[in-house]
């Protein structure tokens, strides 16, 4: 074994006693030096820190990390030096670098709670969890009330699904943070996740410290005591979990769904909507909504959320029997209408996507949303846009004049019947309203593309290219920008 490597085992495991660990790091001192082949050079280490300053207030993390890197091999026996690499080399994202200078460090002054948190963080920016688990873990038990400590771990616990721990540190990180209305909400959702019965204190709590959060947490109350009302905790979970799902925790309500169906393996809501969650998380719910299906095929929801989850897939010819049938089932559903709607235009059946959108907005005819969706449906595939496609805009956009999706609709109905002036106005106010969107920027290239303005029409192309790189509006700019005639030198 090299004297480098024995060092680093020695101070890793504090199995040697510290005579030992002074030899140890002695030797490693004069090896390194004898390997670097060279002397620190005062000049050139003032340069190297002079430099990292520099690119560190520019932002330039990786210069920084170079320079800091330059400075630890001209001083290989500086713990300090090693340390400040490794540092630099986590805000550079070089986390392999940082970690062996990070070891480094340690072998020559030994660890302390911060360089393990900062090892941990290198590990994770590695992608290896479990690792930066541990070195936390271990920094904790040196230094028990560190709040940033305490955060990290909760944010991994709950990641990688140890619940329990995730609450138990959230519950010591309260005593750190009693003002701190982030911890006490995450700590009531993962009560409420987990152990339901024990969430309504927790929830109210948090919503007392910050009243913004009180529709959410009032939420999440309603499911509890629904649950409790009927007196079933498959109902229970399987409330909150739908809940959750209100709240885009898409998690959370995986782990309260899998308690339902667990505890009611015929609850065939719970399974749809456990198939929802996995959705959202980029993995595939198909076998629970199957089971939904299986276990309640005359419930409309489960149809209509299997059928969701082939027009996901971009499958609509697959989605539209199970939107068709849970139509039938619940005639009088908008929302079932507009997706089958949605589902006929895809597969290229305008006609039928017409109808469809159509019967949307006369089952719910005040609501901007269905309204919204039959002036897309026009615009997107140029399909009688004037006689049917700018009224239903202006509909969408009368009912939700705070809307910048149903301006944007209207700006856009305006340019493709000849309107310019007006549409480029509308399209503008779209902006305004909703922020930077990819269909208002590909709708102003096509109108800044009618008028011969290039270059604007080139630029607002791109911009919504960068939104939407690998979406509907994308693939539509990459086209329009292939056909656009390059600007005048």
């Amino acid at each position: 074994m090299t004297p480098r490597r024995a060092a680093a085992r020695a101070s890793r495991s504090g199995a040697v006693s510290a005579p030992a660990a002074a030899l140890a790091r002695a030797i490693l001192v004069v090896a390194l030096v004898l390997i670097a082949g060279f002397q620190p050079g005062p000049l050139a280490i003032q340069r190297d820190y002079r430099s990292a300053q520099a690119a560190t207030t520019a932002k330039n993390y990786a210069a920084a990390a170079d320079a800091l890197a330059d400075a630890a091999a001209r001083l290989p026996y500086s713990g300090y030096a090693a340390n400040r690499a490794g540092l630099a080399e986590i805000s550079a994202g070089r986390f392999d670098e940082a970690i062996r200078h990070l070891f480094i460090a340690a072998a020559l002054d030994g660890w302390t709670t911060a360089r393990r948190v900062a090892l941990g963080d290198a590990y994770l920016g590695k992608g290896d969890n479990n690792a930066a688990l541990a070195q936390w873990e271990a920094a904790l038990a040196a230094d028990p009330n560190d709040d940033g400590l305490l955060a990290r771990l909760a944010n991994q616990y709950e990641a990688a699904g140890r619940y329990a721990e995730a609450v138990n540190v959230l519950n010591q990180l309260t005593q750190l943070r009693p003002k701190d209305p982030a911890v006490y909400y995450r700590l009531a959702l993962l009560t409420a996740a987990t152990a339901p019965e024990d969430a309504p204190a927790r929830l109210a709590l948090a919503a007392g410290i910050a009243p913004n959060l009180a529709p959410a947490t009032q939420t999440l109350i309603d499911a509890i005591q629904a649950g409790q009302a009927a007196g079933d905790r498959a109902a229970m979970f399987g409330k909150v979990g739908y809940a959750l799902i209100q709240l885009s925790e898409w998690r959370l309500a995986q782990e309260a769904l899998t308690h339902a169906v667990t505890l009611n393996p015929q609850y065939a809501d719970a399974f749809a909507y456990l198939g929802l969650a996995l959705d959202r998380q980029n993995q595939d719910g198909l076998v629970d909504y199957e089971t939904a299906v299986k276990l309640a095929p005359q419930s409309p929801l489960v149809q209509y959320l299997l059928g969701l989850h082939w027009r996901r897939a971009g499958n609509s010819d697959t989605a539209l029997p199970y939107l068709l049938a849970a139509q039938k089932l619940d005639p009088q559903n908008p929302a079932i209408a507009a997706e089958i709607g949605g589902a006929y235009a895809s597969t290229g059946d305008l006609p039928n996507g017409e109808v469809w959108l159509s019967q949307a907005v006369k089952l719910d005819d005040h609501n901007p949303q269905w309204w919204l969706l039959l002036a897309k449906f026009y615009l997107d595939n140029v399909y009688h846009v004037a006689e049917l496609g700018l009224p239903a805009a202006r509909r969408a956009a009368e009912l939700d004049p705070k809307s910048g999706p149903a301006a944007d609709a209207l700006g856009y109905a305006l340019v493709l019947t000849g309107d310019l002036v007006d549409g480029e106005k509308t399209l503008q106010q779209a902006l305004t309203l909703g922020g930077d969107s990819a269909s208002t920027y590909y709708h102003l290239g096509v109108l800044y593309q009618q008028q011969k303005r290039n270059p604007e029409a080139e630029a607002a192309y791109k911009h919504a290219l960068s939104l939407d790189p690998d979406g509907f509006y994308g693939g539509l700019t990459l086209k329009a920008l292939g056909a656009l005639t390059p600007a005048s030198p």
